[in-house]
């Protein structure tokens, strides 16, 4: 754990392991180089540099597979993927895969869940057994796991997403977790996810705005899967224009806050050219007005990938993630850019 303390000062050598990727399915990343979490979404356009987001660390790292699991670990973090098994419905398998994720992690030497992101085949539609919209189902399975793991959801709780994928997609959880905790960032312009009222379902969502985390070379900022959502009531009904603008408002007032809390020699988090944003388009007919206002919206040039996604909610038809850095001692660092290897660009955690 010492190694993720806030106050060391980074290891200036850029040679990382890959410790694990989330891409494509058309990635060429190597199989055996720690785990690559697939997001099963159709690509609509972009830059190329957004369609991997690969972590690196110094080795070396350890790589378990075995069935529904890849897992991946070096001396201070961890990653991996997690198969949903639906054979018991949604909210079972759900609750099945925390379990596992839980049982895995909380044993470790790195517990600290810092971000996962979720895929779910059918996100909006209704389950026959139950008549409920399978993303209640799903968030009634989670919060069973967190309950069961004793995890306190306001000080626990990770920057995360969940997507719809098409039917006949296994659902599947990928994760980033580490020694340190994350510090839970929340948004003023919104109520805490965690608190929505039973309007949005029996079981509210369990995650935070975003999670901030102190790497060995990087501070790190996952803002999770953002919309248009102002307290907890969508806005703009049919608007995409105003749902994205929305969205930047939720995702700048984000990024604010997160620079309140960070120490005081730290450099701020900010759009940059070391970000990764996600757009997820409900209609990819809405691609160029979307990418029209994100060029309007953003006054730095970042990496953008849009991709074809439900979002949680049937009425919203944008939603927006980031992940931000900024070098540990608020230096440029020569390995700063993405370390080039023969099994693709791993940036150093």
């Amino acid at each position: 754990m010492a190694s993720t303390d806030p106050t060391r000062a980074p290891r200036r050598d850029n040679r990382v392991a890959p410790l694990g990727a989330l891409g494509l399915p058309d990635q060429q990343t190597r199989r055996h180089a720690g785990c690559l979490g697939i997001i099963p979404l159709t690509r609509l356009g972009g830059d190329r540099a957004a369609d991997i987001e690969a972590f690196g660390v110094e080795p070396t790292v350890e790589t378990r597979q075995e069935a529904g699991l890849c897992l991946a670990r070096s001396t201070d973090f961890s990653f991996g993927v997690i198969e949903l098994d639906e054979g018991n419905g949604l909210a079972a398998g759900t609750e099945a895969a925390y379990r596992r994720l839980f049982e895995t992690l909380d044993p470790s030497p790195s517990p600290q869940l810092w971000r996962v992101w979720q895929y779910l085949p059918g996100i909006n539609a209704i389950d026959p057994r139950t008549g409920l919209e399978r993303y209640r189902l799903f968030n009634q399975g989670r919060a069973a796991a967190f309950d069961s793991a004793g995890h306190e959801v306001t000080t626990r709780s990770p920057a995360a997403c969940a997507l719809g994928c098409q039917p006949g997609e296994r659902g599947r959880l990928i994760f980033l977790a580490a020694a340190s905790p994350c510090l839970a960032i929340e948004n003023p312009r919104q109520i805490s996810a965690y608190h929505y009222p039973s309007d949005y379902g029996p079981q509210s969502p369990i995650f935070a705005r975003a999670a901030m985390g102190h790497g060995v070379v990087h501070d790190w900022l996952f803002i999770s899967g953002t919309a248009s959502i102002v307290g907890h009531a969508s806005q703009h009904p049919g608007d995409v224009r105003g749902q994205t603008d929305e969205t930047l408002a939720n995702l700048v007032a984000v990024l604010d806050t997160a620079n309140t809390r960070q120490p005081r020699r730290a450099r701020p988090f900010a759009f940059d050219r070391r970000t990764v944003l996600r757009v997820y388009l409900r209609d990819p007919g809405d691609l160029e007005a979307v990418r029209d206002r994100l060029a309007i919206g953003l006054e730095a040039p970042v990496a953008i990938l849009f991709l074809q996604a439900d979002i949680c909610r049937s009425e919203l038809l944008v939603e927006i993630e980031a992940t931000l850095r900024q070098p540990r001692d608020g230096q440029p660092w020569e390995g700063d850019e993405p370390t080039i290897r023969d099994d693709g660009p791993w940036v150093p955690l």
